[in-house]
């Protein structure tokens, strides 16, 4: 009987644990604060209120959460684990899963981004690595934070409501001319041989003379370029909810994109 009551104590002690674990691992995110949330205090004021217009037209419109979030850290988690309990814990997109959360690490030197169900056929991952390279990238890497953020948040949102946005094609640098003059001088090496060796034998003394072989075009292919990722469309989103960053309800794809600078 006392072995008994041993182990319920146990399996009690164990679920308390668990319990008091869990709990503290959830309160690890900060509530949110509306749909601007800058924890790491990085953003100006003008910013701020330009992407507070833009969530608040989104979810007016068509019924899409935005949530853009700085932080200093994601400790212990790396910033992709991070941003997906963050997005599930707050619940950003309602019933529809039509959420949008923007997460910058000061730390980490990492931005996420990630969309719930709702969004997937609209955001492709390789569509939001494209915005995150052009749109935020160049001004996070001189460190400003609010110009970076401000530009996605727009760039998203002229996307989900239907404008095609413009994905600019790699440049090739300053070796183009260096690769150009390397096929030329080929092409007088090969004109040079063939003039000295000619098809058929080398026409000297003693040279039967037989006619030539057929000769196979020489064919120089320069190197292909691979089709950027796919442009995505508009969406409609669902009725509206309430402002002021009261989320609650929707879940992660689980996809998106992340960049390190």
């Amino acid at each position: 009987m006392s072995k008994c009551k041993s182990l319920i104590s146990t399996f009690v002690f164990i679920l308390v644990l668990l319990t008091l674990t869990s709990s503290a691992f959830a309160a690890s995110y900060p509530a949110p604060r509306g749909f601007v949330n800058d924890f790491a205090n990085v953003m100006d004021q003008r910013s701020r209120a330009e992407i507070q217009l833009i969530a608040e037209q989104l979810q007016k419109e068509q019924g899409i959460e935005l949530a853009v979030v700085t932080v200093t850290s994601t400790e212990p988690l790396d910033p992709k684990e991070y941003i997906t309990g963050l997005f599930n814990t707050w619940g950003v997109g309602g019933p529809e899963d039509s959420g949008l959360v923007i997460l910058l690490s000061i730390a980490e030197g990492a931005i996420e981004v990630e969309p719930g169900y709702g969004l997937e056929g609209a955001l492709p991952d390789g569509l939001i690595g494209a915005v995150i390279d052009q749109e935020g990238i160049p001004h996070f890497k001189n460190k400003d934070f609010s110009k970076g953020l401000t530009n996605m948040a727009r760039a998203y949102a002229h996307i989900l409501a239907g404008e095609q946005f413009e994905i600019k094609k790699e440049k090739t640098g300053g070796n183009g001319w260096l690769t150009s003059f390397v096929i030329f001088m080929l092409i007088v090496i090969l004109l040079r041989r063939n003039r000295k060796y000619p098809p058929g034998g080398t026409g000297g003394t003693g040279s039967t003379g037989g006619s030539g072989g057929t000769r196979r075009p020489i064919i120089i292919t320069g190197p292909t370029r691979m089709p950027g990722p796919p442009r995505g469309g508009g969406f409609g989103g669902g009725g509206s909810r309430p402002s002021g960053g009261g989320f609650g309800g929707g879940r992660s794809g689980g996809g998106g994109a992340g960049r390190r600078f």
